[in-house]
């Protein structure tokens, strides 16, 4: 749809000076005029667009399916062209999916070449998200080594590593963060050692998990009772020995 103005076309009302524009609309239709259009997605988020003609979910892709599937059909709208004027028009199936899909191709959704996507359709939209994450991914580890810092990280680029199942540690943000007080490095609160210089933040915690002084202590400890009571063990042995190489009443050696 498209708007003009004719200058050719200026009428001059008698008795007042100035001019009146005449409007003209382009309301033939552009491309694919079918009454149904197919958008299907492989992507795992759901989608919400919003139109002046309404407002679209493209649904995410179940885990047990292929793809997930909108059917959109032709829409209408109106222009308001001032002075209480209104022109009705209508927008195709084809007009929306395209306005749509503007911002989401390389999130693996696409408008079907019929009322199904074909394999070769899917193939390429998974081939088309995949370098798109990867990309993403790529971007993350450069911000991540700049600083370590999870503020940098958008949620984009966590949803790229995690959809792939690429392991990086921006992806995963801890619910709370403290700094440690040796090393001065982010972790997350509540942990026994630091991970970054393996400083005790937590002796009991540590010690219940066999690690610090207080563990080694208590294995000290559990190994100096093991010993004793071996020791223990051999005294009893011994003495059992000796009582019965012991004579009896009425037994010369």
């Amino acid at each position: 749809m498209s708007f003009s103005n004719d200058s050719s076309k200026q009428q001059s009302a008698p008795g007042y000076a100035g001019s009146r524009r005449e409007v003209l609309l382009e309301t033939r239709p552009k491309g694919d005029t079918s009454a149904t259009v197919a958008i299907a997605s492989i992507s795992d988020q759901d989608w919400y667009v919003s139109r002046t003609h309404g407002v679209y979910h493209i649904p995410a892709c179940p885990k047990t399916e292929p793809y997930a599937l909108l059917l959109l059909t032709s829409r209408g709208d109106v222009i308001d062209l001032g002075d209480n004027r209104r022109f009705p028009f209508t927008i195709t199936a084809r007009e929306i999916a395209d306005d749509l899909l503007q911002d989401l191709h390389d999130h693996g959704i696409f408008v079907c070449a019929g009322p199904r996507p074909s394999e070769e359709e899917l193939a390429a939209a998974t081939e088309r998200r995949d370098a798109y994450y990867h990309h993403l991914i790529g971007d993350g580890d450069t911000m991540w080594a700049r600083g370590h810092s999870y503020r940098e990280i958008s949620d984009l680029h966590r949803r790229a590593a995690i959809a792939l199942g690429v392991e990086r540690e921006w992806a995963y943000v801890p619910l709370s963060t403290s700094e440690c007080p040796a090393c001065g490095e982010k972790v997350k609160t509540g942990v026994a050692v630091c991970k970054h210089c393996h400083a005790i933040l937590d002796a009991e915690k540590a010690a219940q998990h066999g690690l610090g002084p207080s563990a080694a202590l208590r294995q000290g400890l559990a190994k100096g009772n093991v010993e004793q009571a071996n020791t223990s063990q051999r005294s009893n042995h011994y003495s059992n020995q000796n009582s019965n190489q012991s004579p009896k009443n009425g037994e010369v050696k």
